[in-house]
């Protein structure tokens, strides 16, 4: 409900009951014995619970303020109010308290409101002299926070995510906008009830990476706004946000921790979960096949670089690229957000099946540990489960992972023995590309299919989707075979 006065105050009364009808009662007649007169309806009164608020400066209400009131009546009873900010105009309610949240004009940071209260009883007759209570107020001005915690650190590959609050002392339902920039330049306005914010760099004028960004609210696929400025590559990088009340009061800036923006050079992206030498191998090996990439090391520096938010982040920096080669193990990892302990793949799972479903071509290989929940990959990668036996299975250096497919694909071999080996249970649509010759030990019984490929919407030619079951770091006696791999794979198979 509204209540308004010419010179600009608005009241919000939030109820517990909604006025239904006024109860009028006309003629009625109150009969005493049989030659006396009719008694005339006697006014109800009423009865504010606070009689008076004497406050100033800095100890003013602010401007969410809760109240309640009672009414009498010697002849009759209470059916409801009607409450005024002028004493002309009133507005209905069966409700004996509320809580208001007062408008104070734009340009003021102070205000005396009066708030008018008459009860009406049984027969329509009102309080004639009506309740009243002046509120001393003082609007609070409106606080923006930055969650440091959960934002993007280190080097941000061409993907900024931040989440932040708006809250306002006077109720935040008087917040009436917000907005943002960076590097101190222009403020641009966004949506002050959008607590997650995604800036994603856009391709320039000449087809490579610009520095200015498409903005994200959420989760969202399509962005809410595009060509946001101020971004700077290869250099610290500060998020600011501001909001604002309906009072004209703006809050403080509050910044976020610097990032550097770095700009995606290739339409390749390694990304590895793991240990520093491995990482390191497969960056020899693709050096050697001069191949263009970018890394996304997601366990430098202690998982500095691991995204907060695997959705909408994860998803938004493979979204820059064409190509994808993944290289995890079986170690988990905590995502902050869920509270889920899985291996890095499986928390990737969902943005890299985005990802091919949208035509990237995926190059993975990882390992599998003994309790592993395949929950979040069946359907994000060609697998519906691994190999389960009595008994022990293992690859011997004499012994090799062999291409079941026609090409250019090398034998791997070990340099020593391999356990822990997990052969797949291949999904309906993938096709056979690699089979292990395991020895099998106490009983093993079952497939040895180490590694499928899936072709991109059922077309052969066009395959988008290669997976193995095993380290490759640990077949590779040769760095020649690591390298006719890669290079068949990330090279011929996906040039299309």
């Amino acid at each position: 409900m509204y209540l308004t006065q010419d010179y600009g105050y608005v009241l919000h009364a939030f109820r517990k009951n909604a006025w239904s009808s006024a109860i009028w009662v006309a003629g009625l007649l109150i009969s005493g014995c049989e030659r006396g007169e009719a008694l005339e309806n006697q006014a109800p009164d009423t009865h504010l619970a606070v009689k008076s608020i004497e406050r100033s400066g800095a100890d003013r209400l602010n401007s969410k303020v809760q109240m309640s009131w009672y009414g009498t009546d010697i002849d009759g009873y209470i059916t409801g109010y009607a409450l005024s900010l002028d004493s002309l105009n009133w507005k209905l309610t069966t409700s004996q308290d509320s809580t208001f949240l007062f408008s104070i004009p734009a340009g003021s940071d102070t205000a005396d409101i009066t708030l008018y209260i008459r009860a009406i009883d049984n027969q329509g007759a009102e309080d004639p002299s009506p309740a009243k209570l002046v509120f001393p107020l003082k609007n609070a001005p409106p606080v923006a926070e930055v969650d440091q915690e959960s934002q993007s650190l280190g080097q941000a590959l061409g993907v900024l995510t931040y989440r932040w609050t708006a809250t306002d002392p006077d109720g935040n339902e008087s917040i009436s906008g917000a907005e943002i920039r960076f590097n101190g330049g222009n403020w641009i306005p966004i949506d002050p009830k959008q607590p997650m914010l995604t800036f994603v760099l856009e391709p320039d004028a000449g087809g490579g990476m610009g520095t200015t960004a498409s903005l994200y609210y959420g989760n969202a696929l399509q962005p809410t706004a595009n060509g946001i400025e101020g971004l700077v590559e290869n250099a610290e990088n500060i998020f600011q946000v501001r909001i604002s009340d309906i009072a004209g009061a703006v809050s403080a800036v509050d910044s976020a921790l610097a990032v550097t923006l770095v700009r995606p050079t290739s339409d390749l992206l390694m990304v590895s979960g793991q240990t520093a030498a491995v990482t390191a191998s497969y960056q020899g090996w693709l050096d050697s096949i001069s191949v263009s990439y970018d890394i996304l090391d997601l366990n430098a520096n202690g998982g500095e670089l691991r995204p907060y938010y695997w959705n909408p982040t994860f998803r938004h920096i493979l979204s820059q690229y064409d190509r994808v080669l993944a290289v995890t193990n079986s170690d988990n990892a905590l995502d902050p957000v869920s509270g889920t302990t899985q291996p890095l793949l499986a928390h990737m799972a969902a943005a890299l099946q985005s990802f091919t479903t949208q035509g990237g071509k995926l190059m993975t290989s990882t390992a599998f540990g003994p309790n592993t929940d395949f929950t979040p990959y069946i359907g994000a990668f060609p697998m519906d489960g691994i190999v389960t036996s009595s008994g022990q299975v293992r690859l011997v250096p004499d012994s090799a992972l062999v291409p079941q497919v026609a090409g250019l694909y090398p034998d791997l071999h070990p340099a020593s023995i391999v356990i822990g080996i997990s052969p797949l249970v291949a999904s309906a649509d993938a096709q056979p590309f690699y089979r292990a010759q395991l020895t099998k030990l106490s009983g093993w019984q079952g497939d040895n299919l180490v590694a499928v490929r899936r072709a991109y919407l059922g077309n052969n030619i066009h395959i988008n989707e290669v997976f193995f079951s095993v380290e490759l770091h640990r077949v590779a006696s040769s760095n020649q075979a690591m390298q006719d791999l890669l290079e068949e794979i990330l090279v011929n198979d996906f040039a299309w």
